[in-house]
């Protein structure tokens, strides 16, 4: 007989985890324990989820089934095609190494070991994520600069018995130890005084494995020896695996035990540009976590810090998309473009905006026959930017949500199998359904006063408009709101209703009117006011008539130019709801900007005006009190040009007319001459020589 008692919610998967390794506990017995780890080790596909803290394995045919036991599982195990299908709204499907060794670390506890298995971990989260509970030390390294890397090979010394150490189970340690081995005094002294805190490039013959960084000063250790017959250890931190920055060619790394990078090797290049992805990838991961916890945040700073450039990365960052280089900006521009108007949403601030453009507004539609012909004009609530990105949340896929309209046509075909739905503000509803060959479902209010009529049909939903409206691509323009009850009672009755995160990018946040562009919607996008939120508040929206609230899987993004003068104006509620990220202009990018296109005349000269500049605006006697650098320096992509002629155009045309704004404004205090000295120099790529500016800072 077919089991068809499936779980419907992730929470029923933990409880069936939490049963299989409470079997694991003595209490019940040596008997429960075999039955527990025989399903794990035979098990191909492993369910794993985090419990108290704790990463926790379960066979996908066991976790599959509601509320399951050893005895209804032994009664009838079940199809696990079945239940793979149910667990995959929850969870996605990997295969991994690092996972197969938290595993067989997990299962040698009972002296047992098995194959590789494949793996559902849980929707939005990494393996990184899962690797984090298994060991603190996976950490992302930041704002180190070094002139030389290394890069150690990890096996056992001649005469030791030949095993090769497992570097991906050794990095797995609580606290990961690495060592040179013992065969060569030179290698291993050289080893043993390197800096404390140096970069090290972990690998296995000629193939990187991870990145680590020294945390400790040499020591020696019998228990360690004994172990890995290896000596003069050293304690290292994870900082990244080689899967999320892969090695450019095979054979990058040469043999050997342990080799030094400088900076005119490949190698050195290699590491140095995982370095530097990684720090990108901590600022990603900062702006993600915040946008986590606040729902809303704000990239600000003075133009060209890489405001508005950033907000993809980030956006892809906390929708979780993890396997792309975010630190390459043409390839999550790919991407961004691929989920925009379905995960990621942008819009711009202007003074003209308004609650009608963000929200919904009423706007004209002409309204037409069964055969396309206008007949007239109506009114109808129009959704602004606001609310469709508050219902992508709950969007389901194109093709899934498509299958699932017509299947529930189907079921409503002929008047005697008329089905009935609530409307959207849930004060009335509606029966519907389809007679075959129509191109439109026959709709009608439970309220109508022609109800006995069963043929009656005021309101025919046209089919294909319903599709485009619920994919996100067109709206029914005669009855919107009675196709959006219908689509949502698809979703209902198909489960078709699973959450997703969902970014709203806002340009220039500042520019608006908050009031008149959020209207009473100011307070339902603090965290806690959201739809699963402690204090969660729902609003008739005015125009819809229709139950509003915003959800929690929505993210805000906002950018804002802090030398805008009417960043001062703005609302201080708004102020209030978002954390605030500052970008500050950073040299290093564009010395990166000219090591890449391999230019190293136009770096000094773009360099050299970058740190004059910045001294010319932060002199005492040229800042007020009430602005700081941060908020005036002019940003690094003013600075980065393909060639001397486009570099002096950006001088010239871009930042010297900036500036001249800053003291037009009365930002800057400079003098007519002083400006025009300054700016001459600029405009030529030289440094204005100023012997006050320069004693000051050299005070």
């Amino acid at each position: 007989m077919e089991r068809n008692d499936f779980i419907e919610t992730r929470d029923e998967v933990i409880a069936n985890l939490s049963t299989l390794h409470s079997y694991l506990c003595d209490k019940f017995g040596e008997e429960y324990k075999e039955w527990a780890l025989d399903k794990l080790k035979r098990g191909h596909n492993l369910v794993i989820d985090i419990i108290a803290e704790t990463v926790c394995f379960g066979p996908s045919r066991f976790v599959g089934y509601l509320q399951n036991t050893k005895e209804k599982h032994e009664k009838n195990h079940g199809d696990g095609t079945l239940t793979d299908a149910k667990i995959m709204s929850f969870y996605q499907k990997v295969e991994d190494a690092r996972l197969d060794a938290v595993f067989q670390k997990e299962i040698s506890k009972y002296g047992i070991s098995t194959t590789s298995k494949k793996y559902w971990i849980p929707k939005g989260m990494s393996i990184e994520g899962i690797l984090n509970k298994v060991s603190s030390n996976l950490n992302i390294f930041m704002n180190t600069k070094y002139d030389k890397y290394w890069h150690l090979q990890m096996h056992l010394p001649e005469g030791k018995g030949g095993l090769e150490i497992d570097p991906v189970k050794m990095l797995l340690e609580k606290v990961p130890i690495i060592s040179t081995g013992e065969w060569d005094d030179t290698q291993c002294y050289n080893f043993k005084n390197i800096e404390n805190g140096s970069i090290v490039l972990l690998r296995k013959g000629s193939q990187a494995i991870a990145l680590c960084q020294i945390i400790s000063n040499n020591f020696m250790d019998e228990k360690l020896t004994e172990k890995y017959e290896n000596l003069n250890f050293r304690k290292v931190k994870v900082l990244d695996w080689v899967k999320n920055y892969a090695q450019p060619r095979p054979s990058l790394f040469t043999q050997g035990t342990f080799k030094s990078c400088s900076k005119a090797t490949e190698q050195y290049q290699y590491i140095d540009g995982w370095m530097k992805s990684l720090q990108s990838k901590t600022f990603f991961n900062k702006c993600s976590r915040l946008l986590k916890t606040k729902h809303n945040i704000i990239l600000q700073g003075a133009p060209g810090t890489g405001k508005t450039y950033n907000t993809a990365a980030i956006a892809l960052s906390v929708i979780g998309v993890t396997d792309i280089n975010l630190n390459d900006h043409d390839i999550v521009m790919k991407k961004y473009d691929e989920l925009i108007g379905k995960q990621i949403f942008f819009t711009t601030f202007h003074q003209s905006l308004d609650y009608e453009d963000f929200v919904e507004g009423l706007k004209p539609q002409v309204q037409k026959d069964d055969k396309d012909n206008a007949v007239g004009v109506t009114y109808v609530s129009e959704d602004g930017i606001f609310k469709k990105a508050c219902q992508a949340v709950k969007a389901s896929d194109n093709n899934d949500i498509l299958n699932c309209i017509d299947k529930y046509i189907e079921s409503i075909k002929g008047v005697s199998n008329k089905k009935e739905i609530p409307t959207l503000s849930g004060r009335s509803s509606l029966y519907v359904w389809w007679n075959e060959g129509n191109t439109t479902i026959s709709s009608r209010s439970t309220l109508s006063a022609r109800a006995a009529d069963d043929d009656y049909t005021p309101s025919p939903l046209n089919i294909e408009k319903i599709k485009l409206q619920a994919i996100g691509e067109g709206v029914e323009n005669n009855w919107q709101q009675y196709a959006q009850a219908f689509i949502d009672a698809v979703k209902e009755e198909y489960k078709q209703t699973e959450d997703k995160p969902v970014v709203l990018i806002i340009d220039e946040i500042n520019r608006g009117n908050v009031s008149k562009i959020f209207g009473e919607l100011i307070t339902l996008i603090e965290a806690d006011k959201r739809d699963s939120g402690e204090h969660a508040i729902k609003v008739l929206l005015p125009y819809s008539k229709t139950w509003f609230t915003v959800p929690s899987n929505l993210y805000i993004i906002g950018t804002m130019n802090t030398t805008d003068r009417s960043t001062g104006t703005l609302d201080y509620a708004l102020r209030r709801r978002f954390a605030f990220v500052t970008l500050e202009s950073q040299e290093n990018i564009i010395q990166e900007y000219y090591c890449k296109i391999d230019n190293e005349e136009l770096k000094t000269k773009a360099c050299s005006l970058f740190e004059n500049i910045k001294k010319f605006i932060e002199s005492p006697k040229h800042l007020h009190d009430d602005m700081n650098i941060e908020d005036l320096m002019v940003g690094h992509s003013y600075f980065m040009a393909a060639d001397e002629q486009s570099l002096s155009d950006k001088i010239e045309y871009e930042v010297v007319p900036l500036i001249n704004e800053y003291i037009n404004d009365g930002i800057l205090d400079v003098s007519s001459e002083e400006k025009k000295d300054a700016f001459n120099a600029w405009c030529n790529l030289t440094a204005y020589q100023d012997a006050n500016i320069i004693e000051e800072d050299e005070i």
